[in-house]
């Protein structure tokens, strides 16, 4: 491939991603008002029930792509409207664990359950084949953009520390 067409597809590949982008998050973010959640908020409270009890501040942080500061915030709100808790870890007194409430996990399966239903209408409008090749394609361009993104993060990361040492 030489210069001008590679130049050519990466800017139709940065204009597709860039349109599919935003279509998503315009209805991520509809999904989500319902809830007067925000999209950190949803992904905190996503991480925090793949990790179950053991959902630790540093853990959340990495998960989520946030700054330990910017979780900080995010969580103090998660508790605030009563969707988590948190409190210190029984081994390790200076780990803040992270725990979905019953709120917390009604509220994330049900933005859950929508998403699943917007994405299988969006799915039906396409052949299997076509399908099963972008989800294939997705998952390569994720994994070599996360394995960028984590590299350039390397020399930036420090651990998670809840700052205030507050457990509510």
């Amino acid at each position: 491939m030489d210069q001008e067409e590679f130049l050519q597809q990466s800017s139709t590949v940065e204009q597709l991603i860039l349109r599919v982008g935003w279509l998503d998050q315009r209805s991520f973010a509809q999904d989500l008002a319902g809830f007067a959640l925000t999209p950190p908020q949803f992904f905190v409270l996503r991480s925090v029930a793949l990790h179950g009890e053991h959902a630790t501040m540093s853990a959340l942080a990495e998960d989520t792509l946030q700054h330990c500061a910017t979780l900080t915030g995010v969580v103090d709100r998660l508790v605030r409207v009563g969707l988590v808790t948190r409190r210190r870890d029984d081994h390790d007194r200076r780990q803040i664990l992270v725990e979905l409430t019953p709120a917390g996990r009604e509220a994330l399966r049900k933005v859950q359950q929508g998403r699943r239903r917007r994405l299988r209408e969006t799915f039906s409008r396409m052949a299997p084949q076509d399908a099963a090749e972008l989800l294939r394609l997705l998952k390569l361009y994720l994994e070599a953009f996360r394995a960028q993104y984590e590299s350039a993060e390397d020399s930036h990361h420090k651990p998670c520390i809840d700052v205030r040492n507050q457990v509510e």
